[in-house]
């Protein structure tokens, strides 16, 4: 089960929105599902923004930084999805490489009414193409 404070998800779709029409995406940290901690982040994919995202690599390792520093875990990658459903993409699925981690998913097809979404990825070669999508409990208090 994934638990994301109330004011964290407000700063999620606040940090997405400010992305929009093109995709969002950040860090969330803290430990055993419980998140305690946002890390937004700039999409930095070259190409095609409105339907992918890199997470810019320099804030990811500053989040990365941070957590240890704290004695926290990377506990979910969120991104969103502007034109579609909040389900992974067979790229999401490809570049999923923290098995550990919850992928967070947020539709934004209705700006106004977000849906959001938590996964685990499961593969058997982490650098695969392909793996198993397992919908896990999300809880927003």
């Amino acid at each position: 089960m994934l638990k994301i404070p109330a004011n964290i998800y407000a700063e999620m779709l606040a940090h997405l929105g400010q992305d929009y029409p093109d995709e969002g995406c950040g860090l969330l940290g803290g430990r055993e599902g419980i998140v305690s901690r946002h890390f937004p982040t700039t999409n930095v994919e070259p190409v095609d923004k409105y339907i992918r995202y890199l997470i810019d690599p320099k804030e990811q390792l500053a989040a990365e930084e941070a957590l240890d520093e704290e004695d926290l875990e990377l506990v979910a990658i969120y991104h969103s999805h502007t034109h579609t459903p909040a389900y992974p993409s067979p790229t999401d699925v490809r570049t999923a490489y923290y098995p550990d981690s919850f992928y967070v998913l947020v539709s934004l097809t209705d700006p106004a009414n977000p849906v959001i979404h938590a996964y685990k990825i499961h593969k058997a070669d982490p650098w695969g193409a392909t793996g198993e999508i397992t919908e896990e409990d999300l809880v927003i208090e």
